[in-house]
């Protein structure tokens, strides 16, 4: 948790320095945005190893295939980088690269979840070849 809120208050005295640099310098106001996500996000992973131990045993107990597991993942992170990519690029006053990065990363999205939808299809067609 004091990590947290180390993250927390160190992105709002980022605000703060922002707000006075981007009147000045543009360019190093967004160099300390990225520097700032990037160190927020760092911080943040260490908050994973839990959540990666508890999806570990949800797979096992359920007989999932770790692949499944790897690909919500790495689907999850790619939304989460498209949202903050986006933001970025929206403070700079890049909105369309923003909308840009999103509609790229939704395609990777679809294109990672294709093992998925295929278990699914097959899961359909073997309880429709039930009935």
């Amino acid at each position: 948790m004091e990590r947290y809120l180390q993250a927390a208050a160190m992105v709002l005295v980022a605000v703060v320095l922002n707000l006075v640099l981007r009147k000045r310098d543009k360019e190093l106001a967004l160099l300390l945005t990225l520097a700032v996500c990037a160190i927020v996000l760092l911080a943040g992973l260490a908050y994973l190893a839990p959540v990666m131990d508890f999806l570990e045993e949800l797979a096992q107990a359920g007989q999932m295939d770790p692949d499944w597991i790897g690909i919500l993942l790495k689907v999850t992170g790619i939304g989460l980088l498209a949202e903050i990519a986006a933001l970025v690029c929206a403070d700079a006053g890049e909105s369309a690269l923003g909308k840009t990065v999103q509609i790229l990363s939704a395609g990777v999205i679809l294109w990672l979840s294709l093992p998925l939808l295929t278990a699914l299809l097959n899961l359909v067609r073997e309880i429709l070849e039930g009935v």
